[in-house]
């Protein structure tokens, strides 16, 4: 067996040709082309020594090729001296030097499949799996192929090549419409729930629809105008949960690895549970003192979300610039319209410090939710001296339900039990007692299916019931909170219909990227739990949209 540098106790080091780790075993000799090792010399390498799939650049081979670089075909063993030979280049498969590791996962073996592989920008090495996206075969199979690593590519500040990702949502002009069309539509269900009894706006029987829409524009611009008070309202709010984020008691876990970010994980701060409660204290001592009652709330109601429309452009304005002014844009496409609603960086922050997608995923809207229930009540307790049974319901249901966006906040860095069993086979998971706490949070010694790229799919728990069962237990929430309302006006029931068509499309994108990054392990998996929303055997079956012809289905 060949010794390397590596076993003998000497460190590897760079050679002067970009893109090789120096193997001594593994160069090419230099005394004539019937020396050189072939197919059948390699094979006679132990199988415990794996090995990588080390290439060159396109232009780097073309100088070698025409005797312009220091490594001519007059060099003895340079890649040159085989073309000119007219011999077939071998494959630079070199064994493994042992500091060579993967700069994601860390780890060193380079198997069949998910081989090590350079960036030929950086030279530096990554496992086909690790990499998102992942490196294709085509790269080990064609050594002309040239590989740039996605982290290259961002620093390239190139923003035709930066993405390769189909456009999705119809492309920009179909983004470019949700952004117009559902500030629009907000309007119109307020206009609905305010002016015509909880029906939807309807032009009269002797009415134009140009006086119509007329009309609903006087509507929106005298009663929803953004003035002064509910600017007051509405930042006050948000500066005081800004600062219950930073503030507050609260745990740090780590998230995903971000292959951009060379596989460094960035730290989530969660206060929420924290920041709850404060806010409910708060609100109930503005409220029981007078200063701020609860049912204000619903008087300022349009003018709030006039101010809370124009705050979302302003803040995702912001954070789409400030990424292209420091040059931390990712997975551009070009396009000016997609980018900005797509977003231009991954994990934007305020100095940071405050990461606007943990801060807008529970707080802005939960606890908006619920302090809305609440001031329904409240307003119901002023006429009637009493509050239904129905708005009891809905400020129980939106109790809860901000309650644990709150008290499983560290869950969304990286959907519950899913996420604890990610963060458990990462070594980051966090053991909490927050109240009120089931002692089902975590599957333990769970049934897993073992993928190429070195992670585990749950089969377990929850997830061996069904393959997207969160979803489904949001959309018994979303379903409870319509029914609560009775039949008599369709506003309530907007809510479930959008977010059964959004998650539809959510888990049609996840079936996607699941297959893309799984293979077999996924296929497996849809084998081993068949349903996707529903675990029952007698229930409605759809045919893929993309494959009808294959036989696939997804099981509700």
């Amino acid at each position: 067996m060949v010794s390397t540098r590596a076993q003998t106790g000497e460190t590897p080091r760079r050679t002067p040709h970009p893109g090789f780790v120096e193997t001594p075993t593994r160069r090419l000799p230099s005394d004539g082309p019937e020396s050189r090792h072939t197919g059948s010399d390699i094979s006679k390498v132990d199988s415990n020594d794996m090995q990588i799939s080390v290439r060159k650049k396109n232009a780097q081979r073309k100088a070698e090729g025409d005797g312009s670089s220091p490594l001519s075909p007059k060099t003895p063993g340079t890649v040159g001296r085989n073309a000119a030979e007219g011999r077939k280049k071998p494959k630079r498969r070199y064994t493994r030097p042992r500091d060579i590791v993967c700069k994601l996962c860390e780890k060193p073996d380079s198997r069949v499949g998910n081989q090590i592989v350079f960036c030929d920008r950086c030279n530096t090495p990554w496992h086909q799996a690790c990499h998102q996206p992942p490196i294709p075969e085509s790269v080990i199979e064609v050594e002309e192929a040239e590989w740039v690593c996605a982290e290259c590519l961002a620093r390239k500040q190139d923003p035709a090549i930066a993405s390769t990702d189909p456009l999705e949502f119809g492309g920009s002009l179909g983004v470019g419409m949700m952004m117009i069309t559902f500030p629009l539509l907000m309007y119109y269900l307020w206009i609905g729930a305010t002016f015509y009894d909880g029906h939807l706006p309807w032009p009269a029987s002797n009415q134009s629809f140009s006086d119509f829409l007329r009309q609903l524009g006087s509507l929106a611009y005298g009663r929803a105008f953004p003035n002064a008070k509910a600017w007051t309202i509405y930042w006050g709010f948000l500066v005081f949960e800004a600062a219950c984020y930073l503030y507050l008691p609260g745990i740090t876990v780590q998230g995903k690895p971000l292959p951009h970010e060379g596989g460094r994980r960035l730290d989530y701060y969660c206060s929420g549970l924290w920041s709850f409660y404060t806010t409910i204290g708060v609100a109930a001592a503005l409220h029981l003192s007078g200063v701020f009652p609860l049912y204000t709330i619903l008087d300022e109601f349009g003018p709030i979300m006039s101010v809370a429309i124009i705050t979302a452009f302003l803040i995702s304005f912001t954070a789409y610039f400030s990424a292209l002014y420091r040059g931390a844009q990712i997975r551009m496409t070009g396009r000016p319209v997609y980018d900005f609603f797509m977003g231009a960086e991954l994990n934007p922050r305020m100095f940071g410090l405050l990461d606007f997608k943990m801060f807008s995923e529970v707080r802005m809207p939960w606890y908006l939710l619920f302090l809305i229930s609440c001031a329904t009540a409240t307003r119901q307790y002023e006429q009637f001296g009493s509050v239904s049974g129905e708005v009891a319901f809905l400020v129980m249901a939106h109790f809860l339900y901000a309650n644990a966006c709150a008290k499983g906040e560290e869950c969304i860095a990286t959907t519950c039990q899913k996420n604890r069993f990610r963060q458990e086979e990462r070594g980051t998971l966090v053991e909490r007692r927050t109240f009120p706490q089931l002692p089902w949070q975590t599957v333990q010694n769970p049934h897993v299916i073992k993928t190429q790229v070195g992670e585990s799919i749950l089969a377990d728990g929850w997830y061996g019931y069904a393959r997207k069962i969160h979803y489904t237990a949001d959309m018994y929430f979303a379903l409870s909170w319509a029914l609560i309302t009775g039949f008599s006006s369709p506003l309530p029931w907007f809510y479930p219909v959008f977010f059964a068509i959004m998650i539809s499309h959510r888990a049609y994108r996840d079936i996607k990227k699941c297959e893309a990054k799984y293979g077999e392990a996924w296929y497996e998996y849809k084998r081993q739990v068949p349903y996707l929303f529903i675990p029952v055997s007698t229930s409605f079956e759809m045919l893929k949209v993309d494959d009808a012809n294959s036989g696939n289905k997804y099981i509700f």
